[in-house]
């Protein structure tokens, strides 16, 4: 499953620099609105240490992570959503990923912080809002003719409709409200920006990161400080040198590697794995997915001559060095079609041509 990311925020907040931490790209970072006239994408690797496990077990000479594109757009500014500051172009970038990474600027003046955190975050968060409204505005145009035909489901739509519209009137985000199979189904198909889930990136200077001294917001979705200028060095540095400049500012990891853990817990993700000949490959789908699919992302031959997998947890595998061996412990399973894959399976598919 490809899935993808949406950096948002104010002009100048770090958004550009936070792109670069996350992706090792070059990116251009300047200090004043709509520097990022077009949007900046990558596709970014995602660290996984039980793939490399797995390929050190099985002697794989390709190793195949699993992905995530991120996509960083211009500065948002006040009335973004009427197209003030190319902002309609900025948010249209947006409408496709499947979640949001919201960046609020920490660094200045540490009582202008205090002051103005929650105002620049509900800046960013109704000019969204109000983009929502003009997509459902335009949906209700084209669907209320057909009310007099007595077209099915029109009117549960049109209900629907003037929920949404209700609820980002009052400037709250569709996320927090709850929506019946039937109405998510119809709600797919208007890739409106306030459902999607968000995470709040809070960019502190060196000082007040390393310091612990960060403000607080009213937040509908995960908080997470960090120095994204700081990560940004981090990228620079050669493999080697980057363990011992964590541990000089008291990390462990990066904190763009616990953002990126952050956006995989939100989305519900799993990985599952597959070993075949020198590849070792991570696959990322969504939680709960069947085997039968699985295999349809793999290849579309093995879904159409689907007959079951051998399941193995990747542990399990690790520990008892190899699928032989696992088999003769009975820590092997056969699974059908409807087998829900598990966050670390490793599958073996067996298929008809």
């Amino acid at each position: 499953m490809a899935w993808s990311c949406g950096i948002v925020g104010l002009p100048n907040a770090g958004k550009s620099t936070l792109f670069k931490a996350l992706t090792a790209l070059d990116v251009t970072i300047e200090s004043y609105p709509f520097s990022t006239i077009d949007p900046n994408k990558a596709v970014v690797p995602l660290p996984d240490q039980r793939l490399i496990t797995l390929a050190e077990l099985s002697g794989s000479e390709k190793i195949t992570p699993p992905s995530i594109e991120i996509i960083d757009v211009a500065g948002l500014v006040e009335g973004a959503s009427r197209g003030e500051g190319l902002g309609n172009q900025f948010l249209g970038h947006l409408r496709n990923v499947d979640l949001l990474i919201h960046v609020l600027a920490g660094f200045g003046s540490l009582s202008e912080r205090a002051d103005n955190l929650e105002a620049r975050k509900e800046i960013v968060n109704l000019e969204l809002c109000f983009a929502d409204l003009e997509v459902i505005a335009r949906r209700r145009q084209k669907i209320e003719p057909k009310i007099k035909s007595g077209e099915k489901n029109v009117q549960s739509e049109l209900d629907l409709l003037a929920r949404l519209d209700e609820q980002l009137n009052k400037g709250l985000p569709l996320r927090a409200m709850n929506f019946v199979p039937e109405e998510k189904t119809l709600l797919d198909q208007l890739s409106l920006l306030t459902l999607k889930e968000t995470i709040y990136v809070y960019n502190l200077s060196e000082d007040d990161f390393m310091n612990s001294r960060h403000s607080s917001i009213t937040a509908d979705g995960p908080f997470i400080p960090l120095c994204a200028r700081l990560e940004a060095e981090l990228t620079d540095l050669p493999p080697l040198e980057r363990k011992p400049f964590l541990e000089a500012y008291g990390l462990k990891e990066s904190q763009t590697v616990q953002l990126l853990k952050t956006c995989y817990k939100l989305l519900e993700l799993v990985t599952f794995y597959t070993i075949k000949g020198i590849e070792a490959k991570a696959w990322v789908v969504t939680a709960g997915i069947r085997a039968l699919e699985a295999a349809g992302k793999v290849h579309s031959d093995i879904e159409k001559g689907f007959v079951n997998a051998e399941v193995v947890s990747w542990d399990c595998l690790v520990k008892e060095g190899g699928l032989v061996q696992a088999r003769s412990r009975g820590l092997s399973h056969i699974e059908g079609r409807d087998y829900q894959v598990q966050d670390g399976d490793v599958l073996y598919f067996r298929f008809r041509n």
